[in-house]
């Protein structure tokens, strides 16, 4: 081979593995531990650090808030159904959002566990609104007084929403339960699967925790904040539910944070955002 061949040769070989490159799509690392999205809108913002009466309310009397240098710590009451099965509906506690979001959106924050507790859950509500029959109107803020004391039945007979309950496991149900009849809902309510961890969700460590609705599915991952490992990442098929449900999806409405009795945890960076 001549020198001005073998040049040439050279040349084009460069040449294509340049355009090869060029036209490559970018890499990314890990796309399903990113929570970025340069096109999603910032709805609602608090880092839990100050007066959070700015930006919630509260339903329960029994709860405490506290703001501590790492966020905001909220507890539910002490009593559990075992101490007595009367007194315990009090010890539950809901912290709403004051703002209503519409449409798909994306919830994050931080989130401490500080108890070891195995009795009950915490939740988070997606969208909450009354069902619209009097007293139980759209608006949740018109009838708090009706939950002082925040029984889980005034919930899941009397409000519409997506629940991700954080317990022995992870699910998902939607609200109502029951029709205006009092007929239960076939599974009440939930929509399959209940989902396992892949590790142990420990007292005292942070977690950051991602929900994106996006009609019609409902997906929560939950990482370790110190480590990256993903703890759970799962999308349910929020189409899936008892036909006599109506509307058949949520699309508007505010965000809660359910803590049952004994239940504690820190929150801090609480973001929403229209995706």
């Amino acid at each position: 081979m001549t020198k001005k061949l073998h040049f040439a040769f050279l040349l084009s070989g460069y040449l294509l593995l340049s355009l090869s490159q060029s036209c490559s799509p970018e890499k990314h690392e890990n796309p399903e531990a990113s929570n970025t999205d340069s096109s999603a809108q910032i709805l609602f913002s608090d880092s839990m650090s100050e007066n959070w009466k700015e930006n919630w309310f509260l339903d329960g009397e029994k709860a405490t808030l506290e703001h501590r240098d790492d966020g905001l710590f909220f507890s539910g009451g002490t009593v559990t159904k075992m101490d007595d099965p009367e007194e315990y509906h009090a010890h539950h506690a809901v912290l709403w959002t004051k703002q209503e979001f519409e449409g798909d959106i994306r919830i994050s924050y931080q989130w401490k566990r500080m108890e070891s507790s195995d009795y009950g859950a915490i939740l988070l509500y997606v969208q909450a609104q009354g069902v619209g029959e009097e007293p139980y109107a759209k608006d949740i803020s018109k009838w708090n007084e009706l939950r002082r004391i925040p029984s889980m039945d005034k919930y899941f007979k009397n409000m519409d929403l997506l629940s991700l309950s954080i317990r022995e496991n992870l699910r998902c149900k939607r609200y109502p339960w029951f029709d205006r009849e009092g007929n239960k809902y076939q599974a009440g309510g939930l929509i399959e699967p209940m989902v396992d961890y892949q590790d142990e969700i420990v007292e005292g460590r942070i977690y950051d925790i991602v929900v994106e609705k996006r009609n019609p599915t409902i997906s929560m991952r939950i990482t370790d904040t110190e480590t990256g490992k993903v703890i759970i990442n799962h999308t349910w098929d929020t189409s899936k539910i008892d036909e006599r449900v109506e509307p058949d999806q949520v699309t508007k409405g505010r965000i809660g944070l359910r803590h049952m009795s004994t239940r504690q945890a820190i929150y801090k960076d609480f973001k929403v955002e229209q995706l």
